[in-house]
């Protein structure tokens, strides 16, 4: 298990981070180590000191006291526990330090609450656990982040408590997708959609694991289904149906529907600021180009998806939209920027063990060192046009369509 650093340790390792990235946080990086250092001070108290402590973050945390994390326990009310309250306002807080990229300090917050909740209900615990285990995985510490999603699990199987098991499945699930095992990966968002509340937020994200699955395997009427539900079932998460409507333009460009699927990843570009989720409509949006033909746009749609990357901190996501990046710069026909992004894909997967994505990599690079330049555009899979004239991919790209007009 990752030990966390202290949280002026996590400070400067993201403030250096940050420098390197270019990016300037202003006053809430600070805000966020006064944050952790409240929540590190207080899980190191007991007795009447400690609910004095609670008491007094609770008032100091107000502004955060509308908002719930991400991670909650689809089937119950909110906690009524003081120790659980304020647990979930570290959390949000946490949450605003994740989206920036500060991983450490999250890291340490989030840490800090998983000692304070520890003699707290199990529910509060599992949640600030499994929420420490995606931090971890954020990291790239993929070992703790298993041994987080598996003490979440056994713990909420012990409890009979489906639900919130469903989160760990979920955990565990991303774990087997990010190391290449698919088969482990389906089986995990499957069983978690099983013990999911319907329509709730891990049915979404189950939905969210086999819709990319579907993807991956080609299986477009599966994943336009499952991709509706996912956008039915994030009414109230804007980011969420962003990666839904993001996903289903995927599947228009696999389809063939070329314009509809550009027009999608344009709609996310303009509803959503959020650097993560923008790189990869970002790329989409320069290999929807990329069969069209148009230089000029897919030159502003890259150098946007770079600084995107330069912004989001996520380097496993990194890694994928490169890669399509390059594919569609081999497909305008640019091969010194094909290689460029490639060469950073590889880097990227070699550096954190995406070994998925090195295969992928080195694949096309024997493809394109076997053609006949190195502008070699990649030939387009054969089940494209099959695909389009599926009634049911129709049906589905026409609601797409519709959304982004």
């Amino acid at each position: 298990m990752r030990k966390p650093l202290s949280p002026l340790q996590a400070f400067a390792e993201d403030a250096r981070i940050a420098a390197e990235r270019a990016v300037d946080f202003g006053h809430d990086m600070v805000t966020w180590l006064s944050v952790a250092q409240t929540a590190d001070q207080i899980s190191a108290l007991s007795g009447s000191g400690r609910d004095d402590a609670l008491r007094d973050a609770g008032a100091r945390l107000g502004p955060l006291a509308t908002e719930r994390p991400s991670m909650v326990h689809d089937g119950n009310p909110a906690p009524t526990s003081v120790v659980g309250q304020v647990a979930e306002q570290f959390r949000v807080a946490a949450e605003s330090m994740e989206k920036a990229g500060c991983f450490e300090l999250a890291y340490t917050t989030v840490a800090a609450v998983c000692r304070l909740t520890a003699r707290a209900d199990y529910v509060s615990a599992g949640l600030a656990t499994v929420h420490l285990g995606r931090i971890a995985r954020e990291m790239n510490d993929l070992s703790t982040a298993e041994d987080c999603y598996s003490a979440m699990l056994s713990k909420s199987m012990r409890e009979r408590d489906g639900p919130l098991a469903a989160r760990g499945h979920i955990g565990l699930a991303l774990l087997h997708d990010m190391r290449g095992n698919l088969p482990a990966a389906e089986a995990g968002y499957l069983r978690a959609l099983e013990l999911a509340v319907p329509m709730g937020a891990t049915c979404v994200l189950a939905c969210q694991g086999l819709m990319s699955l579907a993807m991956s395997g080609n299986h477009l009427a599966d994943a336009l289904l499952y991709g509706w539900k996912l956008y039915d079932a994030s009414e109230h998460d804007s980011e969420t149906r962003a990666f839904a409507l993001t996903d289903l333009a995927g599947v228009a460009l696999k389809a063939g529907f070329v314009d509809a699927a550009l027009r999608g990843f344009e709609h996310v570009i303009n509803i959503l600021h959020v650097p993560r989720v923008r790189m990869i409509a970002h790329a989409g949006a320069l290999r929807a180009l990329a069969r069209s033909g148009n230089r000029s746009r897919a030159i502003q749609f890259d150098e946007a998806m770079l600084d995107d990357i330069a912004h989001a901190n996520q380097p496993h996501t990194a890694a994928m939209v490169l890669l399509t990046a390059a594919e569609a710069w081999a497909e305008i026909g640019i091969g010194s920027r094909a290689r460029l992004r490639l060469a950073e894909s590889r880097r990227l997967s070699l550096k954190f063990g995406y070994n998925q994505y090195v295969f992928r990599a080195d694949a096309i690079l024997d493809k394109w060192n076997g053609a006949s330049t190195a502008q070699a555009p990649i030939a387009k899979p054969t089940q494209l046009q099959s695909a389009s004239r599926d009634p049911l991919v129709a049906v589905g790209i026409g609601r797409l369509e519709a959304l982004s007009v």
